[in-house]
């Protein structure tokens, strides 16, 4: 069963700064430098108002920013208390104390804080405090993290004190004992600092690393810190990609000619591809002539039939299938493309294909089969949109290795 936490953020980190609530001016101001600077949440945070006040900020806020995604950590309430009183529309629960203690057998405590939360009916996202600062220091790291993963959707840890970064070897020791379960960490991350983390955390609450006050963001900060984030890359050369969608007269072609035409117009010497599943015909006349006016040479377009995946397919660095199913199908027939082969939209959203957790739903990209021309040409323009975000992320790798065209 997928964790409430991938369904909720697709992407491979979020980012989820922490507005040290003053008021509501200054909430929807920090909110909005936030949101500008492509964060996928927030975290309201109380320090000298009541839990009630901070509520009525959190609703005035989400009624500004509608179907943004904001938890709060109510500091004035206990870990219990806090699923007890808060409404419905607040995405996620933060608390500094899950009540986790790896010297224990039974968890008692952790388990009637999660009792509290289902009794309660809150749907949300918990962020549980475990190895948390200023909390009892944690004997067993890995224990603890492991017992933590049953009663949170979000284990939550930090340095040893606020603005302080954690050691690397904790968050190591703690990812390793959690597998695929998410890691947030909570203190300490900065634009400078976070690439130590990218390869182990999923998740960033910050705020002294993106602000130039206790309760005010600074925009230049948090742009840093996105950029940083979305840019990382793990250190894997990308020279040639092949589309896969089931006939090759669709989806795939589509992706190899536009993201093709990107690559050359920037001088990259990246190889783009494309096949089938099975055997298709070729593209429809509506798909070319939208093509042709992305600026695909024609010769190109007309020139394009289906090919079925082959040897020749299997030999590319990275295998971007259309459907999640697919890749289970192509490592059937072959199994050492394990490590290459992953979802287009996995690929586009900054996963590899060791660490991709998209769901079916979340991966698949729609034949444009059957459906209207109006439909059509709206998933053309999804297409184009993948497209240009794929482009992106293959020119950020090939810069990194040396291999563009100066």
């Amino acid at each position: 069963m997928t964790n409430p936490y991938r369904r909720t953020f697709a992407g491979r980190h979020a980012l989820l700064p922490v507005i040290h609530v003053e008021s509501l001016d200054q909430t929807l101001r920090n909110a909005r430098i936030a949101f500008e600077a492509g964060c996928d949440g927030l975290f309201l945070i109380n320090h000298g108002m009541s839990y009630r006040e901070l509520l009525e900020i959190h609703g005035a806020t989400l009624r500004e920013f509608p179907n943004r995604w904001m938890g709060v950590n109510c500091l004035d309430l206990s870990a219990e208390e806090v699923f007890q009183r808060i409404p419905s529309t607040v995405a996620g629960v933060w608390v500094d104390n899950a009540m986790v203690d790896e010297r224990s057998e039974d968890l008692a405590d952790a388990q009637s804080v999660r009792n509290a939360q289902l009794r309660s009916g809150w749907e949300g996202l918990y962020f549980g405090g475990v190895a948390f600062k200023y909390q009892r220091p944690v004997e067993d790291l890995a224990r603890a993290a492991r017992l933590a993963a049953g009663s949170m959707d979000v284990v939550t840890t930090s340095g040893p004190g606020t603005g302080r970064a954690a050691p690397r070897g904790k968050i190591l020791a703690m990812k390793q004992a959690l597998g695929d379960h998410p890691l947030a960490i909570a203190s300490g991350i900065t634009p400078a600092n976070v690439h130590d983390y990218l390869d182990l955390a999923d998740c960033f609450l910050v705020a002294t690393g993106i602000s130039r006050s206790f309760t005010e963001f600074d925009p230049a900060l948090a742009g840093a810190l996105v950029a940083a984030v979305r840019t990382y890359r793990p250190d894997r050369p990308v020279n040639h990609v092949c589309f896969v969608c089931e006939w090759n007269e669709g989806r795939s072609p589509h992706l190899e000619l536009s993201t093709r035409l990107r690559l050359q117009k920037s001088g990259s010497r990246i190889q783009v591809t494309s096949a089938g599943l099975s055997q298709g015909g070729r593209i429809n006349a509506l798909r070319r002539k939208f093509l042709a006016q992305m600026g695909v040479p024609a010769e190109q377009i007309e020139g394009r039939r289906s090919t079925p995946f082959g040897p020749r397919h299997a030999d590319a660095d990275l295998v971007l299938v259309a459907e999640l199913p697919m890749k289970e199908r192509l490592l059937g027939d072959y199994p050492e493309l394990r490590g290459r082969v992953m979802t287009i939209r996995g690929f586009a959203l900054g996963f590899w294909p060791d660490d991709e957790t998209l769901s079916e739903a979340q991966a698949h990209i729609e034949d444009a089969g059957g459906h209207s021309d109006s439909q059509k040409l709206a998933l053309y323009a999804e297409l184009e949109k993948l497209a240009e975000q794929i482009t992106s992320r293959l020119l950020a790798l090939e810069l990194r290795f040396g291999a563009l065209r100066r």
